[in-house]
């Protein structure tokens, strides 16, 4: 028999720390950790990340909900979160006996009353499976009763759910800020009166932006959340761990949503309307922020962070107050076309940050298909600007696989590259720079997501997507001073298999599982023939998932939600792309794309 983590199996646990790699990501009580008392919480949750500590502590949204919940006025709720042990860990538990527990309050999974995670990457789900059934939890929703917690899950993932339908009792869709305090509200309800755990399911049912698939009787489609983000909490004080984060820094989300339309690009459209944060509540935020955690640095997070309106006076006014402490300021996702060297300037006043810029296709044919509205030359300008500001090293983003990608397009990273490398050495000899301009490129692989204008496109074919990075590598290896990065091929095929799959891939999640795949996101614990074997137990052919076709009238896994993106306007959008057509960002003008007139809702813009 398992047993629980008590005063007595504590001191067993701690003994094990002694025996780990980093025992800092399991012992909890970080500064900014809450900490609530356990017998008075009333309803309490778990938030769960399948994946390492020390990625699962930098997430945003994780850390909102967890902030929502424990601040939560006139509700005694607690939240605590958990991680996926590393594979050390992981074992000294099952030898022990012990079942993975709550940070903070060290109890198992199994003793609270919602287990919610983040669906970031379709590579962790089979970990989501071992995490449930470390902490005493069934994995499969059938085989739980009244006794288990109930599992909620969120995030991208959540945009087309079927996949995990299996495993997962609820799904949220869309921002979580208000209907997350809405399920616990309805979670202790229900426990006040006892209900059963499939009429608890039924009430969370019927929340607004709430899928719970074994009640779902298709009548009615499942209508994302919205919130008004600056008038909407945002948390000042959170745990800071004990060892670095993969992306250890403070973090200020000033924009939910992007205007801009890239076709691949699912947050764009999942999170229409563009919501901006008011310059006076990010700079009231981040003070807060800086002060309450110590870091010394800080991150504006947007999709594409210098599209806020006055990025630059609000950038320049935040360094007034931090950079003469030493504080350094980062924009991430920066647009080709409103990059600046006034902008390059502000953000290297205390300390440089890494510059990326996403071309993502290299000739203007490919990059109208997917909607970039960027310029050869803007681009070329961008990484021009850079280099004159005092960067030696840049980065850029490619995409390979895209719809109607031909050889010639690839040619066309390789002239871009070229041209950028050139312009480089005429502005080093002009200015007398010491140091030659050295450029990294990630190239991914175009993976098609629901709601999107390519939703309805398969992936590139294996072979094809090998020949294609074989003739990039052989091309632009010549180019002195680049260095092109390839995303795995097979890796990418499963992503695009659970991108666009139905609920017969829960069979091929649990046969992975069952066959050993553990935080596949790391290099070293993937197993390719895990899946290939689990594909052919479970009689899943890869290749057919991940390189479907739809037709616009075909029915799709995801078909239950409603993002407010009408369906035909993605077909039209599609039929746009093919046609090499370009449309107006909708901050320009508004594209009728059906979001604001579903949800009554509107873009939320900052003045410049």
């Amino acid at each position: 028999m398992v047993e629980t983590i008590t005063n007595t199996t504590l001191q067993r646990l701690e003994k094990l720390f002694y025996k780990i790699n980093k025992p800092s990501r399991y012992i909890g009580g970080e500064i900014g950790s809450a900490n609530k008392d356990w017998n008075s919480a009333e309803a309490r949750a778990a938030f769960a990340f399948p994946d390492l500590y020390e990625i699962g502590i930098s997430n945003l949204g994780l850390r909102i909900l967890y902030d929502r919940i424990n601040n939560c006025k006139n509700r005694n709720f607690l939240a605590d979160r958990v991680y996926a042990p590393e594979t050390d860990f992981r074992d000294c538990l099952k030898e022990e006996g012990l079942l993975l527990y709550g940070l903070e309050s060290k109890k198992p999974l199994s003793e609270f009353d919602v287990i919610a995670f983040s669906l970031q990457y379709e590579l962790s789900y089979p970990t989501l499976l071992s995490m449930l059934e470390l902490g005493g939890i069934p994995y499969k929703n059938e085989e739980r009763n009244d006794s288990h917690p109930i599992v909620i899950a969120g995030g991208p993932g959540s945009y087309n759910p079927e996949p995990v339908a299996d495993f997962i009792d609820a799904f949220i869709i869309g921002d979580g800020e208000t209907v997350i305090i809405e399920i616990m509200e309805t979670v202790q309800s229900a426990k006040k009166s006892r209900l059963t755990r499939l009429e608890t399911l039924k009430k969370l049912a019927d929340l607004r932006g709430v899928y719970v698939p074994v009640v779902y009787d298709g009548t009615k489609m499942v209508e994302k959340r919205i919130e008004d983000i600056d008038n909407t909490d945002y948390p000042v004080d959170f745990p800071v761990p004990f060892s670095s984060a993969v992306h250890d820094r403070a973090v200020i989300e000033i924009r939910r949503g992007c205007g801009r339309m890239c076709r691949f690009c699912q947050p764009c459209f999942v999170n229409f309307p563009v919501r901006e944060r008011s310059p006076q509540n990010i700079i009231r935020l981040t003070d807060e922020v800086l002060k309450n955690t110590g870091y010394e640095e800080y991150s504006l997070l947007s999709l594409s962070s210098n599209d806020y309106k006055g990025i630059e006076t609000l950038v320049k006014t935040l360094n007034d107050a931090h950079s003469r402490k030493g504080i350094s300021l980062s924009l991430p996702s920066q647009r080709a076309d409103r990059f600046s060297l006034e902008l390059a300037e502000l953000i290297q006043s205390v300390r440089k940050s890494t510059v990326t810029i996403a071309p993502e296709a290299g000739t203007q044919r490919l990059r109208n298909v997917i909607n970039k509205n960027l310029t050869e030359r803007q681009i070329i300008e961008a990484a021009m600007s850079t280099y004159k500001a005092g960067w030696q090293n840049i980065k850029l983003y490619f995409m390979i696989g895209l719809p109607t990608e031909t050889f010639e397009d690839l040619d066309g990273i390789y002239e871009l590259l070229k041209t950028i490398m050139t312009e480089a050495r005429q502005v080093k000899s002009e200015l007398g720079l010491k140091k030659n301009l050295s450029i990294t490129c990630t190239v991914s692989i175009f993976v098609p997501k629901p709601f999107t204008p390519f939703q309805w496109t398969g992936q590139d074919n294996h072979d094809v997507l090998y020949e294609k990075i074989k003739y990039l590598k052989e091309k632009t290896k010549n180019i002195k001073g680049v260095k092109l990065n390839f995303h795995d091929i097979f890796l990418c095929r499963l992503e695009a298999v659970f991108s666009r799959g139905d609920r017969q891939l829960g069979k091929l999640i649990e046969a992975a599982y069952q066959n050993g795949s553990y935080l596949d996101a790391w290099r070293e614990h993937f197993n390719r023939q895990v899946w290939l074997d689990s594909a052919e137990e479970a009689g899943i052919n890869l290749e057919e998932y991940a390189e479907k076709t739809y037709m616009p009238n075909d029915k799709t896994p995801w078909d239950m939600l409603n993002v407010g993106v009408k369906k035909d306007w993605l077909w039209r959008e599609y039929q746009n792309a093919l046609a090499a057509k370009v449309s107006i960002p909708c901050e320009e003008a508004c594209s009728n794309c059906g979001v604001c007139q579903e949800f009554g809702v509107a873009p939320s813009l900052q003045s410049e």
